[in-house]
């Protein structure tokens, strides 16, 4: 005898599920499931259907911009943050373009020689690369 709280199952009806292309089937008690999960692999025997080829990662060679992109994003990892992230990349650069300003009015005020500014300005133009080389 069903409890009064549960509602009687009237005798071949049962409930169609959610809508959608996958059909429900019956399974041994009657009872009717929908099936989910993914698409089967195999085929007869065992045999597996093909798969389409993944393309494979070409991986450039490291080179030092590389490599210091790698120390650049192991340093923001480390404070909770990447420049992978677009708004974290802008915030980046905006510092690095508001140092090179710095940079800029040493070298007018001379307080960097020639041999100096060209140094830091080639070291500010790799960073500066940093988001892109990741």
């Amino acid at each position: 005898m069903p409890s009064s709280v549960e509602p009687a199952r009237s005798a071949g009806h049962h409930p169609t599920g959610p809508p959608g292309p996958t059909p429900a089937t019956t399974v041994g008690d009657g009872s009717r499931v929908i099936p989910f999960g993914r698409r089967p692999t195999r085929t007869g025997r065992g045999r597996r259907t093909p798969q389409p080829a993944q393309p494979e990662r070409v991986v450039a060679p490291d080179s030092p911009q590389q490599r210091l992109a790698l120390d650049v994003e192991s340093w923001f990892i480390n404070h909770r943050a990447t420049l992978t992230d677009e708004s974290a990349a802008h915030v980046y650069r905006t510092t690095l373009d508001f140092f090179q300003l710095m940079l800029d009015s040493s070298h007018a005020e001379q307080r960097l020689n020639a041999d100096e500014y060209q140094h830091l300005i080639g070291m500010m133009r790799v960073l500066r690369d940093a988001p892109d080389a990741l």
